[in-house]
Parts: C-alpha cells; structure tokens; sequence
C-alpha cells in the first residue's frame, strides 16, 4: 500500500494524517488538560460545602473533594475506553472501515465536546457527563488514528511518522491554547467574565476537531479489511467478538508484543495520573487558575522540538542523535536544580522564572550543538527505540517526588518544562515500537489493545490519585502515590526482545501474504 503513491503522495499522506493528532489535541489540551479541571473543581465545589459554610478550610476540603470526584469520573470514562476500543477497532479490522470508524468518532467526539459550553453555574453533572462522553470518543478515535500508522507509513519510518504526530498534536494543541489563553485573560475587555471565555474555548474546541480532521479524510485511503475466515459469524459484531476473544486468548504467543503491551500499561498509569490531573492537583494547591493555563501553554510548545528531537534519537543514522540526547540529559539535570532555587525562594516572579528557563534552555542548545556528538554520539548510537523510551521516563519519574515538594509557582512552570521535554517523545516511540512488533494485517484490533492498555492505564492512576487524596485529604500523597507506575514500568519494559518481537511480527505478515 505504500510502495506507488511517489515520494509527494507518500509525504502528503503522512502529513495528512499527523495532522489527526494537531486536529484532537485540542481536546487533550485545551479542555482536557488545561481548562476544564480547574473549571469543574470551582463549579462543583459548592455543591460539596459542609453544610453550606465556605470558610477557608471548608472551601479547601470542597475542593479537594471536587477533584477527586473529576478524577474518578475521568477513570471511569477510561475504562469504558479500556472495554470499548478493542472491540470497535476489531469491527473497523474485519468491516475494512477503520478511517470512516474514526470520522465518525470524529464528528461524535467534536460535537461532545463543543456542548461543553452548555456547562454553567449549578449544571457540573452535565458538563461532567459531556466531559466523559467527549473522553470516551477522544480515545477510541485516538486508537483508529494510531491503528493506521502501518498502513500510512513506510516500514522503519513508523517512528519518525509517529513522532510528527504527536509534535503536530503539541503545536496544535499549544496554538488553539494560545488562542483560548488570550481570550480568557482579555475577557474583561470585550465584556465577558472568565467563565463565558472558557465555555467559548469549549465550543471551539469541537469545531477545530472536526475541521482539522478533513485532511485525513481527503488524502488518506481506507486500508483493505481482513479476509473473511472460514465458519466466522455473519455479522460484524458477532465477528468482532469472537476474533478478539481469540486475539486476547493468543496473545501470550507474541510474547514480546504482550511484555510490551503490560510495560506500556504500567509506567502510563504515571503518566496518564500526571497529563489529566495536574492542574486538578495545582487548583487543589491553591495555585492561581493563570500559572497553571501558563504551564501548559508552556508545556506544549516545549513538547515540539522535543518530540521531533526523540523521534530521531533510535533512529541509525540520523543527524544530530548526541546533540538530542546532551538535550534531554541537559534538561533533565538543571531544570530540577532550578526548581530547588525556586523552592527556597517563593518570590521568584513569573517573568523572572521564564527568563530563567529561557537561558538555560538557550545555553542548553548552544552546549549540545558544540559539544553534543562528541561527548554523547555514541551513547546515542546505542539508543534503540527501547533505550530511548527507558530514558524519557526516568525523566519523567523526577515529576511526582518533585510535585510532592513543590510550594511556589515558578516550579509550576518548572516542571511543565520537564515533562514537556520528555512526553511527546515517549508516548511517539511507545506507540512506533508498538507498530514494530505488531503484524499489519490486524493492526486495528492490535492498537485496539494498544488504546485498551493505554485508557485501562488512565484509569488506576487517577483512581489512585483520588483514593489516596480523599484518604489523607493530602494532594501531595497524591501525586507522589504514582511513582511505583514508573518504577515497574521500566522494569517491565527492559524485558522486552524487540529483535524477536519483530522477526515474529514480519514472519506473521509473510504467512498471511501481507
């Protein structure tokens, strides 16, 4: 399917669908991530005042209970997640329909998403409800993108394909935040309070979903269904049901897809708990509702070059690999000593913490492209995609022991640089060693899995998070709780033989004739 579309066609294609990720990332971003958890923790605090009184630590305590009842409905949306998208992606497999399965999640999720903006004073179980439908679609819809990444992109140009998504997402993600951020913060001026500017950047969220998912739609064809099996049931579900009965019975036959599939599972429930609670945790700090819309401002367009930066990093070679990883390593070590100056220094202003990490940034980049290939070049050279993903997220295991100490602001938009630098990167090459190891004929009910380990993931995290927050009535024993995700994930992950793995994925395809 890959091999006579020409070079332009090729390109047009992949960009086509990377640009998925910038469509549905404002979503993720925007209402997801950025806006809707404080929003929600402010509407829905009032309902859980004791008896009514909103004295300061009675307000507190309502707003850690708002919190953890966001992150407990956003679990639950996951786990419908967790059941429904391997079923919906083995129906898209054997239908052949797995773009207009993913259109039409598209224009369900959009619209979910967009009536978002009905969510108003004494209404929180409706926008919570709308939250959770537009969550559910968001993912399976995610799930049907990945699953056509084999299809869309050239073997052994499925990481560089996967990593342009998620750096496309990060930039489309931090334009429309940018855009929604202006509008919030100038409300005053054209005569809207800031709840109005937050329901305008709901509804607008849904309509640049759905108009940045016309490109797939256009220049991306329909992969074939799979064959159709001898004594199979005649409909699709019945069919549906009965093939991932089957692939989940046999899939400790791959076992290096399965190893992969359980370490996947295990360090996104940290970083799952982290992306959708974290300004949940700084509303529940008390943080101001600017620094933590600046944070993940901040945090996506960091996220772009970095993603870019990771997809080259396993790649053989590529340009640059040792100035990427001085970055990362760079990045790793002095944005955390930076925070410790601005723990011992809670007046450390907002400007002046940008500019702080504006320089070492900038000296960063200068040192890399000076000293980068000779100092790392070959430690780089033998960074596999595995390697790679291991190093991201020992980054990211700073994040919780550093969310369990933080007291000021500026370490806000610290740590938003952190994980900035190392989850585009991550999550792109998780996803592109995924499709390594999987066989192309069921790539839809295999990312089905894939979307059921990912969302089965979003769902103990913030549980855990919401338990031990309404256990302690602690957020930091909250954050700090999801530490043990990446320790074990790490491990598990190490155990995985990505030679054998993909000789067994190519050995599947060559049976099959595919």
């Amino acid at each position: 399917m890959n091999g006579g579309a020409g070079e332009r066609g090729y390109r047009r294609r992949v960009h086509a669908w990377a640009l998925y990720d910038w469509a549905n990332h404002g979503f993720i971003t925007v209402t997801a991530t950025t806006f809707f958890p404080p929003y929600f923790v402010a509407l829905a605090a009032p309902a859980f005042l004791a008896g009514g009184v909103a004295s300061g630590a009675a307000a507190a305590l309502a707003r850690n209970t708002a919190a953890n009842v966001y992150a407990v409905a956003t679990s639950l949306a996951l786990l419908v997640v967790a059941v429904l998208a391997p079923l919906v992606g083995t129906i898209a497999d054997l239908t052949g329909r797995r773009k207009r399965t993913l259109l039409a999640a598209t224009v369900l999720g959009a619209a979910f998403a967009a009536a978002m903006a009905a969510a108003t004073t004494g209404r929180w179980a409706l926008g919570l409800a709308l939250y959770m439908a537009a969550q559910i679609t968001v993912n399976v819809a995610f799930g049907l993108n990945s699953s056509l990444l084999p299809h869309v992109a050239r073997p052994g140009d499925t990481g560089r394909a996967s990593a342009l998504g998620y750096a496309m997402g990060y930039v489309g993600g931090g334009t429309l935040l940018a855009l929604a951020t202006g509008l919030y913060l100038g409300a005053g001026r054209i005569g809207l309070d800031g709840n109005a500017a937050v329901r305008i950047a709901f509804f607008a969220v849904g309509v640049w979903w759905l108009g940045f998912a016309i490109p797939l739609a256009v220049a991306v064809p329909e992969p074939p269904a799979l064959p159709a099996e001898d004594g199979a049931p005649r409909t699709a579900l019945r069919a549906a049901g009965a093939r991932l009965a089957r692939t989940l019975g046999d899939i400790r036959g791959h076992r290096e897809l399965f190893t992969m599939l359980i370490a996947f599972w295990l360090y996104m429930e940290g970083v799952g708990a982290i992306v959708l609670l974290a300004t949940a945790y700084g509303a529940a700090l008390g943080l101001p509702t600017a620094a933590l819309i600046g944070t993940l401002l901040l945090t996506q367009f960091v996220a772009f070059p970095y993603a870019l930066a990771f997809g080259r990093i396993p790649r053989p070679g590529a340009a640059w690999r040792g100035r990427a990883v001085a970055m990362v390593l760079w990045t790793a070590v002095t944005v955390p000593a930076l925070g410790a100056f601005a723990n011992l220094h809670a007046g450390l202003t907002v400007p002046a913490t940008l500019a702080l990490l504006a320089g070492d940034q900038l000296l960063g980049a200068a040192l890399a492209l000076v000293a980068g290939e000779r100092l790392f070049g070959r430690f780089a050279r033998a960074l596999d995609g595995k390697r790679a993903i291991i190093l991201g997220l020992a980054v990211y295991a700073i994040v919780p022991l550093w969310g369990f100490v933080l007291r000021t602001q500026a370490e806000f938009f610290m740590i938003g640089v952190l994980v900035g630098a190392v989850q585009g990167g991550t999550q792109a090459l998780s996803r592109a060693l995924y499709a390594e190891l999987s066989p192309r004929a069921k790539s839809g009910e295999f990312f089905g899995l894939y979307a059921f380990a990912e969302k089965f993931a979003g769902i103990l995290g913030p549980l855990l998070f919401g338990v031990v927050g309404e256990l302690t009535s602690n957020p930091r024993a909250s954050i700090l709780s999801v530490e043990v995700f990446f320790a074990l994930g790490i491990v598990a992950l190490s155990r995985v033989d990505v030679a054998a793995g993909a000789q067994a994925a190519r050995a599947e395809e060559r049976a099959a004739g595919r």
